[in-house]
């Protein structure tokens, strides 16, 4: 987090969320267990809730906001109230309903400032009635981002999304940044149950949009501080409960619209009001006892006189009944792709570590805590298919605590460790993604730039940095110059990953660029004698010390003899929209080497 040595007096923790978002914070010196932000507008002062919805409410014909969370009302006629545009903040996102709009990146990401915005005003009045010195505290805000954002260069955008929406902007002294992954927040929390020593765990966090996973190792004992150990990368996917919803919005609006003749108002409109309140709940409650008595679910359409029929649609008396059948098809979609995506961590795991049984298979997040859910998994894991897995042996089924507070209470508990005892709970981190630089073989016959991939994904790194030795190849003269170079990212498996942009699966991700004179790096002046037959050129000895962040990417540089050059990492400046191909890539001016 905050590279300038000064320790937070208090930590908050943002959980934005597709359907709700969560905040949580600690205070030093104590580093007590995190509360949650439980008043918020639109509530009275005696109704609590540990998360407020994500929905944000323009003015008429304006982009001035109008309302936000629980101020939103939704039962009212307007129909611009904004929801579910958390996974159109991902470039790569697409969206597989043909038959709605949807919205653009641009309009995503102004709907996520100004939401968070208004979240920001709220917790500024909140600490600053609560707190009277909340000025002038040393205090910091850690965002979790979805496992599903691989992108660093994206991570940059949100976080500058976040800061102009005036975080780490209230004091001199407050300071913002993205902490942990969904899943990884989820894990921080997840191992605080009654885990032994050298379990292995697999977390499973299904919210409203995403669902992440995380297979993980505890390596401390009881009353030590918390260590996990990441067996394989985080993984995550598009699958969760606003899935279902917007499912089941498509199945009511589809019937609506075959009586469209006989409603008062749009049938999208109208679905919109059918699933609030009798719907949530129902689904909330699917899978337990009392849910199985209920054949089918009653929704009044409103607007629609009473006595009305239309078999055709399944509405009698003017009750649109859904089936549990249907409603369990939605929901077996859901947990279809769910059981998909762990089954390819028992994979990934087997072909790791053969001989490793995994303990428990942990459930949070909104989607992870309904009874269904639960009793699919348990069926498939412990007596059904899933139990067959070879390292499925010993595998059960459990249910975080407070499955909805999962991933905000991860988030601020990493963050508090690390302060309050010194400790970070993830000393290495699995890499997700492979990152590399263009550059030349030292002595090598062929001179041609290639990718030298100095992570690969699988491989365990240091979570405060690992370094790589590179030289350049400078004519005199032009010490003063920039060196530039440009970072690459590949998601293919590690067997598969390109050796040059020409290929697919390798994609530019940032430039960085450095002045190097004046920096304290090693200079030699190569064929300087008058027996060398080649010109004479800089050799510039240095190292690139890459700090792999949960989500972000931080560079160093270092002398030959592990020296930092910049303890700020502004010596290397980092652009998040470079050009496709890398500076110089054809020519010797500034080649850049990997050091053998």
């Amino acid at each position: 987090m905050a590279s300038d040595g000064r320790v937070p007096e208090i930590v908050v923790g943002v959980d934005f969320g597709m359907t709700c978002t969560g905040v949580a914070y600690s205070m030093g010196p104590e580093w007590a267990e995190p509360k949650t932000l439980q008043h918020w507008p639109g509530k009275m002062i005696n109704e609590l809730a540990n998360k407020v919805p994500t929905l944000l409410q323009y003015k008429e014909d304006s982009r001035e906001v109008k309302a936000w969370g629980f101020l939103c009302d939704q039962e009212s006629e307007d129909i611009d109230i904004l929801a579910c545009f958390k996974l159109h903040l991902d470039p790569a996102y697409v969206d597989p309903r043909t038959d709605a709009p949807v919205p653009t990146l641009e309009e995503a990401r102004e709907w996520f400032q100004d939401y968070l915005r208004c979240l920001h005003d709220h917790i500024e009045e909140y600490f600053s009635n609560a707190f009277p010195r909340w000025k002038t505290q040393r205090t910091e805000f850690v965002f979790s981002v979805p496992t599903t954002w691989k992108s660093a260069s994206m991570i940059a955008e949100t976080e500058r999304l976040i800061k102009g929406a005036g975080y780490g902007g209230d004091g001199a002294n407050h300071r913002v940044g993205i902490g942990l992954t969904e899943a990884e927040a989820a894990a921080v929390y997840a191992s605080k149950q009654q885990f032994e020593k050298d379990d292995v765990i697999l977390v499973c966090d299904a919210g409203g949009g995403t669902t992440d996973v995380n297979v993980l190792q505890l390596t401390s004992s009881r009353g030590e501080p918390t260590q996990l150990q990441q067996l394989s990368w985080v993984e995550g996917r598009s699958i969760g409960s606003a899935l279902i919803d917007i499912n089941f919005h498509h199945i009511v609006s589809d019937r609506l619209n075959k009586i469209r003749d006989y409603l008062q108002g749009e049938p999208d409109d109208i679905a919109d009001k059918m699933m609030q309140g009798r719907f949530e709940r129902f689904k909330c409650s699917y899978g337990t006892a009392a849910s199985s008595t209920i054949p089918t679910i009653p929704l009044e359409v409103p607007g629609l006189p009473p006595g009305k029929h239309f078999p055709i649609v399944n509405i009698e008396d003017s009750i649109m009944r859904i089936t549990r059948e249907e409603l369990k098809r939605l929901f077996d979609i859901q947990v279809d792709r769910m059981l998909s995506l762990i089954n390819e961590q028992f994979d990934r795991m087997q072909k790791k570590l053969p001989r490793t049984q995994i303990s428990y298979l942990v459930l949070s997040g909104g989607l992870g805590s309904s009874p269904y859910v639960r009793q699919r998994f348990k069926s498939y894991y412990e007596i059904g298919e899933g139990s067959e897995r070879p390292n499925a042996q010993e595998t059960r089924i459990v249910v975080v605590a407070e499955p909805q507070l999962a991933v905000v209470q991860g988030l601020v508990m990493d963050r508090i460790q690390t302060i309050g005892r010194g400790n970070m709970i993830f000393k290495e981190r699995c890499c997700r993604v492979s990152y590399g630089v263009r550059c030349r073989e030292e002595y090598s016959d062929k001179n041609k730039a290639h990718i030298d991939w100095f992570v690969k994904q699988g491989e365990n790194v240091p979570s405060d940095g690992f370094s790589k030795p590179y030289w350049l190849k400078v004519k005199p003269g032009q010490e003063n110059h920039s060196w530039k170079t440009n970072i690459i990212m590949s998601t293919e498996p590690r067997e598969r990953l390109p050796t040059s942009l020409d290929q697919d699966g390798a994609k530019v991700l940032c430039g960085v660029e450095s002045v190097l004179k004046d920096k304290g790096v090693d200079m030699k002046l190569k064929n300087r004698h008058w027996y060398n037959k080649g010109e004479k050129y800089l050799r510039v000895r240095f190292d690139i010390r890459v700090i792999l962040g949960a989500a972000d990417l931080k560079f160093q540089l270092q002398s030959k003899n592990n020296v930092v050059l910049n303890h700020d990492y502004d010596a290397i400046q980092v652009r998040w929209d470079p050009p496709q191909r890398s500076p110089k890539e054809d020519g010797d001016d500034m080649a850049m080497y990997r050091e053998i």
